[in-house]
């Protein structure tokens, strides 16, 4: 027979297991996001049309004239034509892609102090894979951007920080960014709060934050999707609000409206498979 010491150890042993099996049951999968990077969700693989400028060819020369007197603005027009190409109206191919000559175009542009060129040279600088000497002169055009005007300089600058692993600088920024009106990164702003990156976990600021995402108007149809999508995850969870798997389907299904957000279906059919205890 059992000692006592052994049989309590027994028991306590099955009471742990439960608790784990429960809450296990109420943590979003890996498979639906990774906590330590949860603003990387899964998504469609999107392929924009190629060529969408549409310029008869005395336009095309135009702008190019322009551009070398050294119009900044014509310069930007010049490297957005060089970066997704253009077409005349007929359909022939006036302007072939060229990512080479759109960074040089862009890279005149800015130096010429037009600030949606400046974002465009940054956001090219501090793609994936950059170095680290690329992502700081990024950040030197994007922080001239911000200073110029340029609407998305904010954003640019959070994602930046971000992804060189500064979260409390990408939190500062998107701060920024939702104080010149950009409602779409109160959902970024929102996931930082969530999981506590760059700045005190806050569950509660979190979901007012994805809360008052949804009916904004200055934002994206995929930011509102996220937003509902991240909304949804708190009621799963039930951090900063009572735990309902309802509410939370509902607010998938939102998020999910044109079957176009992969994590939301995956939550989705998280909450499903503990609705019918499989």
């Amino acid at each position: 027979m059992p000692s006592g010491r052994g049989l309590r150890g027994t028991v306590c042993l099955c009471y742990t297991s439960r608790i784990m099996k429960a809450q296990s049951s109420v943590l979003v999968s890996k498979r639906v996001l990774d906590s330590e990077c949860p603003w990387k969700l899964p998504r469609l693989d999107w392929k924009f049309g190629e060529y969408p400028y549409k310029l008869s060819p005395s336009e095309w020369r135009a702008f190019e004239a322009r551009a070398e007197q050294g119009d900044a603005e014509a310069e930007c027009e010049v490297a957005w034509r060089y970066e997704d190409g253009c077409k005349d109206r007929s359909g022939r191919i006036l302007v072939k892609r060229s990512a080479r000559r759109a960074l040089v175009w862009f890279r005149r542009s800015a130096e010429h102090g037009f600030a949606p060129a400046q974002e465009n040279l940054g956001v090219h600088l501090s793609r994936p894979g950059a170095n680290e000497t690329s992502r700081s002169e990024a950040i030197a055009w994007f922080k001239k951007a911000y200073r110029g005007g340029g609407s998305c300089a904010a954003t640019n600058l959070a994602i930046t920080y971000r992804e060189s692993g500064d979260l409390r600088r990408a939190v500062y920024w998107f701060r920024n960014s939702i104080a010149a009106g950009d409602d779409g990164d109160r959902v970024d702003l929102g996931i930082h709060y969530y999981w506590g990156k760059g700045v005190r976990t806050d569950h509660a600021a979190a979901v007012r934050l994805f809360r008052k995402a949804t009916p904004r108007k200055n934002m994206s149809e995929a930011d509102r999707d996220d937003a509902f999508f991240y909304l949804g995850v708190a009621y799963f969870e039930g951090k900063g609000v009572k735990r309902s798997l309802r509410i939370a389907n509902r607010l998938l299904q939102r998020a999910n409206i044109d079957n176009d957000h992969p994590a939301a279906f995956r939550l989705l059919s998280q909450i499903k498979k503990i609705s019918t205890g499989r």
